[in-house]
């Protein structure tokens, strides 16, 4: 290991320090949450259970990232306790789905009460000012660990999937603009949609439940997407966007898979989203990502007539 210079070795040591702080509180809230029924392991399963509908054990694995037959091990004691169905995948025959029973919706509920009770416990000697200065803190830690996460090498060329900084929602309105006019031929109304729509973000943001994605090319914005909470349980996903030189690269794909892994581990219930079905060659992504149309109508807009259509998505 090659030597360290004394401040590279201070920031290592103040991770750790950290680290062990962060481990030990965490371990204690555990104990108290989970008592001897279930691991650490097992509810954040269980978690991810109740966040879906239904899932595979591959998805589970990969979302979770643990190893695939401890997920095995515990999913073999959930279907023993009736916890869990497993049906064979319509979609491909070689997996099955997992769904929570009315039993396990049940366990899932007590524990996540549970969980939300002990946090409020642990937060209520702490003054206001500096729980909202701690929940900050660790967005900031979430968007530093994690803004490279997504970075991907395909056909030879390195993206990256980052939270907003200042100065983005002018490119995101940029962007926009210029290509919508060259693919559709809209007129400037549009651009003043999404300077409305950015503005609106940017005056409201909440960092606990709200989100802007970028993915970055060389240091060039190459697609957007945002999601904004509309009621207390709802989201929507707004501006969604790749330019036409980065269609191929699955980056659409992973700005929204992002997307719905955030709004359920915020608590939403349904992700909603308008757009045109002048997109067409979004629409598949859309339907893979596990959003249907609900709804359809016919206008006039951004100088063109046009189909605008309604998405929504069940967490």
């Amino acid at each position: 290991m090659p030597d360290l210079n004394p401040e590279t070795e201070q920031r290592i040591e103040r991770i750790r320090s950290f680290n062990r702080m962060y481990m030990h509180r965490i371990g204690v809230l555990a104990e108290k949450i989970f008592g001897s029924s279930y691991s650490l392991a097992q509810v954040r399963v269980l978690n991810e259970l109740s966040f879906r509908k239904s899932v595979t054990a591959s998805i589970l694995c990969r979302d979770l990232r643990m190893d695939g037959g401890y997920i095995s091990r515990i999913l073999q004691g959930f279907e023993r306790e009736g916890l869990i169905t497993k049906e064979r995948s319509k979609s491909d025959g070689r997996q099955r789905t997992i769904r929570l029973t009315r039993k396990g919706q049940k366990v899932g509920e007590s524990v996540s009460a549970e969980a939300n009770r002990k946090v409020q416990e642990m937060l209520s000697p702490v003054s206001l000012q500096d729980q909202m200065r701690l929940v900050e803190a660790m967005n900031v830690i979430d968007e530093i660990l994690n803004a490279n996460i997504n970075a991907a090498v395909l056909e030879g060329s390195t993206w990256v999937l980052r939270p907003h900084r200042p100065g983005d929602m002018g490119l995101i309105i940029h962007s926009h603009a210029v290509q919508f006019a060259e693919d559709y031929g809209w007129n400037e109304e549009f651009e003043a949609l999404v300077a409305e729509k950015t503005a609106e973000f940017i005056r409201n943001f909440d960092p606990a439940r709200e989100r802007c994605w970028l993915a970055e090319h060389q240091g060039r914005m190459v697609g957007s997407l945002c999601l904004v909470r509309v009621k207390e349980d709802v989201a929507e996903l707004r501006l969604p966007f790749v330019t036409s030189e980065a269609r191929n690269l699955g980056i659409g794909k992973s700005m929204l898979a992002e997307a719905v892994r955030f709004a359920r581990h915020a608590g939403y219930k349904k992700i909603t989203m308008w757009t045109e079905s002048i997109h067409e060659h979004a629409r598949d992504l859309f339907e893979d990502a596990g959003l249907h149309i609900a709804r359809e109508i016919q206008h006039h807009r951004f100088g063109k007539d046009l189909t605008g259509q309604h998405w929504e998505m069940d967490l």
